[in-house]
């Protein structure tokens, strides 16, 4: 996401580990946003592969033995789509989808952690870590992969042959493609010690009775009106948890949490009017 699109009052952060941010302040914050961190801040070994590729110099946009090797995973995860393409930028990947259809969207990729199941067939849909594909007809395949740095790689999956006018993949560096490929083998075919993110109850429980919430898996979007979402995203930063900036979300819950931090996030999800 753009700084442009980012509300006011996130403050600058000075470092990151596991499910929580530090400000210059040194104020720790509970992040539900996760932009490209599903795992978690340097989660699932990654800085451990991005430092072992920059180390053989891959931190160019050149060509490297890692787009295979990403592209390969992604196939056996997702046989049905064996064509794929991996882009700069989410929006990158669209305007793929868009040529591969041959015109603009009729309807917005169908996303899971907002939409639910979908009613009737869907020409592309959204795959997100920990959730099943939803449509297993759709003729595209967007995965959302567990780590990405600034937006890429945004892969793009196809059902059927690619004509020409769909853009070849963009050249993204080796170390943020070993980094995302290692990701989304930790959620795909998780080793031991790797277990995803892990339930946390009492949040689940309360987010379940709380009216303005709706909860699929780990994911969490608003129900209420947009138009209270920039006061209630203050709200909880206030309170030291950041949500996804954008209505309705999708926010993450949390993979560790303390017992306190538990009964911080059951009581704003429940207690924050409007939220």
């Amino acid at each position: 996401m753009a700084d442009s699109q980012l509300p006011q009052g996130i403050p600058r952060i000075r470092r990151a580990r596991g499910f929580r941010i530090y400000d210059l302040q040194g104020r720790r914050y509970l992040d539900l946003f996760r932009d490209g961190a599903l795992l978690g801040h340097r989660g699932a070994g990654s800085v451990t592969v991005m430092k072992s590729a920059l180390s053989q110099g891959l931190g160019a946009s050149l060509p490297s033995v890692w787009e295979k090797r990403l592209a390969a995973a992604l196939v056996r995860a997702f046989p049905r789509y064996p064509e794929v393409r991996l882009y700069s930028s989410h929006e990158r990947a669209l305007e793929a989808v868009c040529r591969y259809l041959g015109g603009p969207m009729r309807q917005p990729a169908h996303d899971p952690a907002l939409h639910g199941a979908p009613r009737g067939s869907v020409p592309v849909v959204i795959w997100r870590p920990l959730l099943p594909i939803v449509a297993e007809d759709a003729r595209a395949l967007l995965p959302v992969l567990p780590l990405r740095v600034a937006g890429a790689p945004a892969p793009a999956c196809f059902a059927e042959t690619v004509p020409s006018t769909v853009p070849q993949s963009d050249t993204v560096p080796g170390f943020i493609l070993a980094a995302a490929l290692r990701s989304f083998a930790a959620i795909i075919s998780p080793t031991e010690g790797e277990k995803g993110l892990p339930a946390n109850l009492p949040v689940e429980k309360a987010l379940d009775a709380a009216p303005g919430w709706s909860r699929t898996g780990p994911y969490v979007k608003a129900v209420f009106p947009e138009s209270e979402y920039p006061r209630v995203h203050a709200e909880f930063l206030r309170a030291g948890v950041l949500l996804c900036p954008g209505y309705p979300g999708p926010s993450v819950l949390p993979g560790d949490c303390s017992p306190g931090e538990s009964r911080l996030l059951a009581d704003l999800f429940t207690g924050i009017p409007g939220g």
